[in-house]
């Protein structure tokens, strides 16, 4: 059993180091920069601030989510426990999209109400008023849900591997996926 979870756990390390080179990749090949120039005019034109990643030291005993799926209702109870961890813990708290779990911050894709009377959007709305941190895969978003940074729900931030990478090995944290 030991074999098999250190196997698992190199695996696991070696996803995420290719899921690093890909997503810095992304970002270095992309043409975006902090500020972008309007040929016609030659006027600079600011960006929105990139949000700083948190600090390990306010990562320790955090809560990572990992949210795998678009379907509603595995969707709802993600965002659900991760809202109500947040607000009844004061915890550092992230959700993680990835994979099919990209179209969930579509804002191009019109939003179901779930049987709580709420679409995703308003519940990682209220997920993020809370204080918790919505990330989203840049590699999935591109690949996955075909989705450039201007589709994505505002307030959530593209998973670099600083952000990623800092609150699911945080010092004792929680890491749970749906």
């Amino acid at each position: 059993m030991k074999k098999h979870l250190k196997l698992m756990g190199q695996i696991l390390l070696v996803v995420f180091a290719l899921y690093g080179m890909f997503a810095f990749a992304s970002q270095v090949i992309s043409p975006s920069s902090s500020a972008l120039a309007d040929s016609s005019t030659s006027e600079v034109v600011a960006q929105e601030a990139v949000p700083t990643p948190r600090a390990p030291e306010d990562l320790k005993n955090g809560f990572f989510v990992n949210l795998t799926t678009d379907d509603i209702d595995r969707a709802a109870m993600a965002v659900g426990l991760a809202t109500k961890v947040r607000k009844n813990t004061g915890k550092p708290v992230t959700i993680f999209m990835n994979t099919q779990g990209v179209r969930l911050v579509d804002i191009n894709i019109p939003q179901n109400v779930h049987k709580s009377g709420s679409t995703i959007h308003q519940m990682l709305q209220m997920f993020m008023d809370e204080g918790g941190v919505a990330l989203v895969c840049p590699v999935c978003m591109k690949n996955v849900g075909g989705l450039s940074e201007d589709e994505i729900l505002p307030g959530v931030i593209i998973g670099t591997p600083e952000y990623t990478w800092a609150a699911m090995f945080a010092e004792d944290a929680t890491v749970i996926s749906y």
